[in-house]
């Protein structure tokens, strides 16, 4: 029978963990187990070997049930994984590993769940809508749809705020207008500054266009 706990202890590095805490503030321990042992293991168990509702549930063992459910080769079953990890979601680094990881997010249905998450209260649900429309709609004909209901979010929480800007430097790597006319339109200073500084430290974002983006800033 594989032991989960067992695994997690006895990959942990205590160094690991102590220099993660420094950028991962999460109510649930760290134990140092790096991404990649974690992704490797995933291999080896389904998202229901994790007991979410245990009260000793680590940081890594909320990262192994995102990316076990990420192996998963079914949109719906994807899309109920994620909303039971939802929840136990908080901080940016949980988020920006899971969510990338549920690759059948391709169709109308994932798109109007992220789209409705863009709506919550929770800092790391809106983060998590962001984050994956921008890996999987973002560059198809949901791109001006997704922009309109980016204007609309009434969160201005830190990490929300850093996940918009992202989404606007990732942007401007393959479309730079699209992405400077978002840019020049936010009007939230940090959002706008954040975005182009980000833009520019892309070595996807040419000289010139890094350039014109410098010009902009606030």
């Amino acid at each position: 029978m594989i032991n989960i706990k067992k695994f997690i202890k006895d990959n942990s590095d205590f160094r690991y963990a102590e220099f993660n805490r420094q950028f991962i503030k999460s109510h649930y321990e760290i134990c140092g187990v790096r991404v990649p042992l974690l992704r490797k293991f995933a291999k080896e168990i389904e998202p229901e070997y994790i007991e979410l509702e245990d009260k000793s549930l680590t940081h890594e063992e909320i990262l192994l049930y995102g990316f076990s459910a990420g192996l998963i080769k079914s949109e719906d079953e994807q899309l109920e994984y994620l909303q039971n990890i939802l929840p136990y979601i908080d901080n940016w680094a949980t988020c920006d590993e899971i969510v990338p990881s549920l690759k059948q997010f391709k169709t109308e249905k994932s798109y109007q769940f992220l789209t409705e998450l863009l709506k919550s209260d929770k800092e790391y649900y809106v983060r998590a809508g962001l984050v994956g429309l921008m890996r999987f709609f973002l560059k198809t004909d949901k791109c001006e749809e997704i922009l309109q209901n980016i204007r609309k979010i009434q969160n201005d929480a830190f990490y929300i705020k850093m996940a918009t800007a992202w989404l606007y430097a990732e942007l401007c790597t393959f479309n730079f207008e699209l992405g400077k006319r978002e840019i020049a339109l936010s009007q939230d200073k940090f959002i706008h500054n954040r975005a182009i500084q980000k833009a520019c430290e892309s070595y996807r974002v040419d000289k010139p266009h890094k350039e014109e983006l410098t010009k902009m800033k606030i």
